[in-house]
């Protein structure tokens, strides 16, 4: 495998669109070091069962938005563990794990998950083509396609942010 720089967006918390800017953008870095170490003809619930074994939930220090390429997650953690991340990262994995194996990003949302509107305190990626129902992959649930329960939820297209 090939040598990848190691990328990590950090600073203080702005708002909820920049940071999803940057996610996406830390997912369309890591695509090429997707493809290569976990292969291309990966279906959905292959990917959730990848980044299930690989990822580790550890939160971000307060105030501080820390989003990691997929390479700097598992090769040059900011948590000193390889696969630790909170939530936002392991979207990024989904997203870039999805896109290298050539999922449309029509197809591709970010999932926010909150008590009420505007406050979010969780987020994964789901998948939903067509008119057919959204499927879930939530690394810190038990289970592929499945999702906590919260009064409020919103889907919001990675293309916003391509």
């Amino acid at each position: 495998m090939r040598e990848y720089t190691t990328i990590q967006f950090k600073e203080k918390y702005k708002d909820l669109n920049t940071t999803l800017y940057w996610l996406v953008q830390q997912a369309l870095e890591s695509i090429n070091y997707c493809a290569e170490r976990w292969g291309s003809n990966n279906d959905l619930e292959k990917i959730w069962t990848i980044g299930k074994f690989n990822l580790r939930y550890h939160k971000d220090k307060k105030g501080v938005e820390q989003i990691q390429s997929v390479g700097t997650l598992m090769e040059n953690n900011i948590h000193g563990k390889t696969g630790s991340g909170d939530c936002d990262c392991f979207t990024v994995f989904t997203i870039a794990m999805m896109l290298a194996n050539g999922y449309d990003p029509n197809d591709i949302y970010i999932v926010l998950q909150g008590r009420e509107k505007n406050r979010a305190v969780h987020i994964f990626t789901a998948y939903k083509k067509g008119n057919r129902k959204f499927l879930y992959l939530d690394f810190t649930e038990p289970h592929f396609n499945t999702k906590r329960k919260y009064n409020y939820i919103e889907f919001v297209p990675i293309t916003k942010f391509l």
